[in-house]
């Protein structure tokens, strides 16, 4: 439908925890929103891996999260799926957690590492306000944790373990890793 701008900090809407929505009365404009959101996600520089409502300004409980996968056709090929999340609720999360790094298109060129559970089950309904579960593992699991973590006005610079670093920093610091592991 339309791409939105996506608001950054230090901006409060980031810091709102979001209303639910009640499909009754939001319905048709969740429908617009949800359009608005994977428009924007899809067309956003950088490239992202998820985007929540209160990122466009929107304080509904609303994300994308996509889940990247291998191209069966074709392994060279990454493919990438949006899954519509709308009030998203945490039913488990495994014990075991790891550290990870991420990046926010609302926090340009700030990234850190993050510990998250490996693997969650949520809740959610879809565009039609049919309920559903979902188990995610790996880096969608960090997705999904993320944008649900906007949901409830929560940064993920709130969680970071050490220091920040630029996106140049950061492939600096990839390519030393790759190099070593090469």
């Amino acid at each position: 439908m339309a791409q939105r701008e996506i608001i950054k900090v230090p901006n409060q809407k980031l810091n709102t925890i979001c209303e639910k929505v009640n499909f009754k009365t939001d319905g048709e404009e969740v429908k617009k929103l949800v359009s608005d959101l994977i428009d924007t996600l899809e067309t956003a520089k950088p490239k992202g891996a998820g985007l929540a409502a209160p990122q466009i300004g929107i304080l509904k409980r609303v994300c994308i999260a996509k889940k990247f996968s291998l191209d069966p056709k074709n392994p060279e090929n990454e493919l990438d799926t949006n899954f519509i999340l709308i009030n998203p609720e945490i039913i488990t999360k495994s014990e075991p957690t790891s550290l990870g790094w991420e990046g926010c298109l609302s926090i340009p060129d700030t990234y850190g590492q993050v510990d998250r559970s490996k693997r969650i089950k949520i809740e959610a309904f879809d565009i039609n306000g049919n309920k559903f579960s979902l188990k995610a593992d790996g880096f969608f699991a960090r997705v999904i944790l993320h944008e649900i973590d906007h949901m409830n006005g929560i940064l993920f610079t709130s969680k970071i373990v050490g220091k920040t670093l630029t996106e140049s920093q950061l492939d600096e610091l990839f390519k030393k890793e790759e190099a070593l592991n090469g």
